[in-house]
């Protein structure tokens, strides 16, 4: 009993968050929960032969799809299956139900009925794993990683106990999933990969003690995205975020646009200063290669890739008896780094 309620648990969490893939993969799993925990009232073993033969397909369809609203024609379409397939396994008349076992998933092969289910849900499985690799989204590799859970609970060999206990696994992982991607979603900056602004808002409000802030803004930005394009200005923006998480002692934020922040806390306040130095200079060293959209370069080889520089400007405050709170903090951080801006750029000022 506790697969079916775990599924439908994080179906309705997939739902709620519109993890709408998500819900397509957990709509499949709570009905084949059922099926499997003997929750569908059917003939024999009807129910576990229905998991094994409409499954699989659905599963694998289910992973193919990309990320759509809901209510998008293929994802009905899907669901519609779904229900046919639901609506056979309890009704079909017993001279048409041999039929459809011996023909799905693959009568004509060799292998066992609960084999072949298995291997198309694992291959299912590997889209989701690759897709993550290629677009890096952690829902897609707790989907992979749901899939494969499913795919071992489809196995033959697989007593009921374990077949229980594998689905309720993947529930289990379908919650870890969909609320790790909606906590990244909501807190981490989706180009950069660091924490957001509503983070260090959140952080902040938290602190207590000693910190500083340094507010960091890449030279030029606007200029540069004029010139070479965006593409390339997202690229600058994920090299640099890059060098300030390497940063210690600080934690590193995206702010907004090309700006970003470091927090220091406790006895790392001291080291600030020369830690935002050092920051500034890797940032002025390093090297990004982006493609050669430079306008001054179109007519020759504008498909040649370009070694290009930028660099940053810092403002560091810290907390004292005159920025008492955050936001005095922040604010003071902003003063210091217009200071730096009007002095030239590339450059930390502390106030």
């Amino acid at each position: 009993m506790a697969a079916p309620l775990l599924n439908g648990l994080a179906l309705l969490l997939a739902l709620g968050f519109h993890r709408n893939r998500a819900v397509l993969v957990l709509a499949i799993l709570t009905v084949v929960s059922c099926a499997l925990g003997g929750l569908v009232a059917s003939e024999g073993e009807r129910g576990v032969d229905a998991a094994r033969m409409f499954a699989p397909w659905l599963l694998l369809a289910a992973a193919a799809l990309p990320e759509r609203s809901l209510l998008a024609r293929r994802n009905l379409v899907l669901l519609l299956v779904l229900a046919v397939a639901a609506w056979l396994t309890l009704s079909a008349p017993p001279h048409v139900w041999p039929g459809l076992r011996t023909a799905l998933p693959f009568g004509a092969l060799p292998w066992r009925a609960g084999s072949v289910a298995a291997a198309l849900t694992f291959l299912a499985a590997v889209l989701c794993l690759l897709r993550w690799v290629l677009i890096g989204a952690p829902m897609e590799a707790g989907l992979g990683i749901v899939l494969t859970l499913a795919g071992c609970a489809l196995l033959p060999v697989l007593q009921a106990d374990a077949v229980r206990t594998a689905l309720s696994l993947a529930a289990l992982c379908s919650i870890g999933a969909v609320l790790y991607a909606s906590y990244r979603m909501a807190f981490v900056d989706a180009l950069s990969g660091l924490p957001n602004r509503r983070a260090l808002d959140e952080t902040l409000a938290r602190l207590s003690g000693e910190f500083a802030v340094a507010m960091v803004d890449v030279d030029h930005f606007k200029q540069f995205n004029d010139t070479h394009g965006h593409d390339a200005g997202d690229k600058v923006l994920q090299a640099v975020a890059r060098e300030l998480r390497r940063t210690r002692p600080a934690r590193a934020f995206r702010y907004g646009g090309e700006e970003f922040c470091l927090l220091f806390t406790g006895a790392r306040v001291r080291d600030a200063a020369p830690a935002c130095e050092d920051a500034r200079s890797r940032i002025e060293q390093m090297r990004v290669r982006v493609k050669g959209s430079d306008k001054r370069r179109a007519k020759t080889n504008p498909r040649q890739p370009l070694a290009v520089k930028v660099t940053a400007s810092l403002g560091l405050a810290t907390r004292d008896n005159y920025t008492r709170y955050p936001s005095d903090v922040v604010k003071a951080a902003d003063q210091a780094l217009y200071k730096a801006k009007a002095k030239g750029r590339n450059r930390v000022v502390a106030r």
